[in-house]
């Protein structure tokens, strides 16, 4: 009997004690479901003074919308700079207000979002209550650069009429005068007074006999005594910003005189052209040796009298300055250069060409 008391006692003790591993357990579960629900039980909507709730569904891809109207616009990314929610994009030419707003119609239709045209050159995109300002800015091309020419008009100071046909061409034509014509120091005044370039033309030996004119210096002029006539020359062109030859085909072969003679040149901070009357010439060579500043002529215009031919050669200035980007053309002061000059110069700027001083393209490279 005692065997079976104890035996009752202890199954009895064991059913306890299952039965409270049971109870236990079902109390961690349930507070761990209860835990789990408070945790992600949603917050309740209660109303904090000074703040605004939301309950609507936010949008994503906020700048991925922007940036495909854009897209539809037909704006290279190149042109768009986002700072923040501040949008700048640069056109080459003003959009309409129907493209902005057609391109920005999809986005208009999504529900929370606000599209507004403050003016041809701002909208505002109101998502997820926040403001999208996007500015167009027009950028002006750069105009394409004009082809340059010059056009020195040599032998001016023998007439003081045909000097005033030539000044009022409206070009910035350069003017050569000769030293010790009549109308020298009154057509340099002139024309000066006219805001056009004056050069020096200085007389020198050619090579067909032909006297050049008073002033002149030859082929066997002493170099010393070169410097003093051009040092006369100057004195009476003075307003001269540079000096080109008169003829000259004998003395420009001769590296002594022309030397000198830019030794002088340089002194008095000019510059020096050669009209290049023959192939031989030292000129470049000596003024690179000189350091002087220098350029060339290019195209003879009028060595025909005749209107046709004096067109046709500046058309060919045109193509040069057109190839190399400039070109310096010399003419004369004849009546037929006179009539081709006042009809074709002011055509030149539709040709993509711009007339400029000469001092414009001494510091070209060739």
């Amino acid at each position: 009997m005692r065997r079976k008391s104890r035996k009752k006692k202890a199954n009895t003790i064991l059913i306890t004690a299952v039965i409270g591993v049971l109870v236990a357990a079902i109390l961690i579960v349930s507070g761990i479901v209860f835990l789990t629900q408070k945790h992600h039980k949603p917050p309740e909507n209660r109303e904090i003074p000074g703040r605004v709730t939301s309950t609507k569904e936010l949008i994503a891809g906020e700048e991925l919308l922007i940036k495909g109207c854009l897209f539809d616009l037909g704006i290279p990314k190149d042109h768009v700079r986002i700072l923040g929610r501040t949008i700048d994009i640069t056109l080459a030419k003003a959009l309409d207000a129907s493209s902005i707003e057609k391109a920005f119609s999809g986005l208009q239709e999504i529900q929370g979002v606000e599209v507004s045209l403050k003016e041809p050159t701002r909208l505002t995109v109101m998502i997820n209550e926040k403001q999208w300002n996007i500015f167009f800015h027009v950028i002006k091309a750069p105009e394409k650069k004009l082809s340059q020419v010059a056009i020195i008009i040599d032998d001016m100071g023998m007439d003081m009429e045909i000097a005033r046909k030539l000044g009022a061409i409206d070009a910035d034509i350069t003017f050569s005068v000769l030293p010790q014509e009549k109308y020298t120091q009154e057509v340099g005044e002139y024309l000066h007074k006219q805001g056009k370039e004056i050069l020096l033309h200085q007389p020198m030996e050619g090579g067909n006999g032909k006297n050049p004119g008073l002033g002149a210096i030859f082929h066997d002029t002493d170099p010393a005594q070169a410097q003093k006539i051009l040092e006369d020359s100057l004195g009476k062109v003075p307003m001269a910003m540079g000096v080109n030859n008169h003829m000259g085909s004998v003395v420009t072969q001769n590296e002594v005189i022309m030397k000198a003679m830019f030794s002088t040149i340089k002194e008095h901070g000019l510059f020096f052209i050669d009209s290049i009357t023959t192939g031989n010439s030292v000129c470049r060579v000596v003024a690179a040796q000189e350091k002087l500043p220098f350029q060339a002529r290019d195209v003879f215009l009028d060595n025909d009298q005749t209107y046709q031919y004096i067109a046709g050669q500046l058309d060919e200035l045109v193509v040069t300055a057109k190839h190399r980007g400039e070109a310096i053309g010399i003419c004369h002061p004849h009546p037929v250069t006179v009539e081709v000059l006042v009809k074709e110069i002011p055509r030149l700027k539709e040709k993509g060409i711009e007339v400029v001083r000469v001092s414009r393209l001494v510091d070209g490279s060739r």
